[in-house]
């Protein structure tokens, strides 16, 4: 006989989808609120070479995000999480990577 769950209501299902993109940016050049949801724009830097032999350097955009408060709230609270995570392997070089 199976044990009934012990799921609490606010337990989320996660499914990961192995080909959600990966999005690089070095930059959130713009933001800013629409009928109460977040938008974010992200930007990455670009190397451009011209024909006279320079280079040009460009943002361009990578991204735009779009989701509610909770969505951001969530967000901020993973950056937040993971820039704690780059500041403790700093002070302690010997310390390993680590994924949560």
């Amino acid at each position: 006989m199976s044990e009934p769950d012990d799921k609490s209501a606010d337990s989320i299902t996660y499914v990961d989808i192995p080909t959600a993109p990966h999005v690089y940016f070095d930059i959130a050049p713009a933001h800013g609120v629409m009928a109460n949801g977040v938008e974010i724009e992200l930007a990455a830097r670009t190397l451009n070479p011209l024909a006279d032999g320079t280079v040009e350097v460009k943002f361009v955009t990578t991204a735009r995000l779009r989701c509610s408060q909770a969505g951001a709230l969530h967000l901020r609270n993973a950056l937040d999480a993971v820039l704690k995570m780059i500041e403790a392997a700093q002070q302690s070089p010997a310390a390993a990577s680590k994924l949560n």
